[in-house]
């Protein structure tokens, strides 16, 4: 056999019929009062998760910030910066159930279940096509809503919840981290199968995502040159890389099998 073959067929075996290493995308909300951890209040907890499957395609779009000014005579107006509408990330994330709720199965679908229950042990796991939908639907809704706090009397609504969105190996911020800070502006759910109790089995959920500058480390504006406002901190962009989306603890959070 030649090498060349026979490498290929080495690399297949190792890395299965994709090849290589496989990644998550993840997401994580960060509390408004203390940015620099997740926000774990009220009953609602958004420390990072993996989305279940990457996204089929991920939409990324800029309104540039250059204002026309007027010259009266002139061939053509002087643009101006004024500032850009901030990066538009949009994707769909499909959820998807294979086992129905232990409580909604007859006794002969419950004796076939249990020789199908997922084993972390098990490389033929099947417990990454399990997710509870009608949770992470929850989980994901979480983010549309502000935080409120009685500041001097007044009840006042905190700044929106901060997303940080890991896409590794995309580079997609503009330091060329995998790391992006973000508030959603869309979450639209299209239920697309359910079992015959009504549990979500398959969904699909629409996320919208505006880029923020708001960091742990305060206001990170994003520019060119040596008197740019503010630059991105890049020990804490190598430290996030190094952290996120590598944190998960199996499908613990998931409560699937109910």
């Amino acid at each position: 056999m030649p090498l060349g073959l026979m490498a290929s067929v080495i690399e297949a075996i190792a890395g299965g019929p994709e090849g290589g290493p496989s990644a998550s995308m993840s997401i994580a909300g960060l509390d408004p009062e203390d940015l620099n951890k997740a926000y774990k209040k009220d009953g609602v907890d958004l420390s990072e998760r993996a989305f279940q499957y990457w996204p089929e395609s991920i939409s990324d779009a800029i309104s540039i910030g250059w204002e026309p000014k007027s010259v009266t005579g002139g061939s053509h107006a002087f643009l101006q910066w004024s500032q850009n509408s901030g990066r538009i990330f949009s994707f769909d994330v499909n959820l998807t159930r294979f086992t129905m709720p232990v409580d909604t199965r007859s006794t002969l679908e419950k004796l076939k279940s249990a020789s199908q229950r997922p084993d972390s042990q098990n490389p033929i796991d099947n417990r990454p096509y399990n997710v509870n939908v009608r949770e992470q639907i929850k989980f994901l809704r979480a983010f549309c809503y502000p935080t409120y706090k009685d500041i001097g009397g007044v009840i006042s609504s905190l700044p929106p919840p901060i997303a940080v969105l890991y896409m590794p190996n995309m580079g997609l911020n503009e330091d060329g981290s995998d790391v992006l800070y973000a508030v959603m502006t869309g979450c639209d759910v299209t239920y697309r199968l359910l079992f015959r109790d009504g549990t979500p089995r398959a969904a699909t959920v629409s996320l919208s995502f505006t880029q923020v500058v708001q960091t742990k480390d305060g206001v990170r504006f994003v520019g060119f040159g040596e008197g740019a406002p503010t630059k991105y901190n890049m020990d804490d962009r190598e430290k996030m890389d190094k952290n996120a989306g590598r944190k998960l603890n199996g499908m613990k959070d998931w409560g699937v099998y109910d």
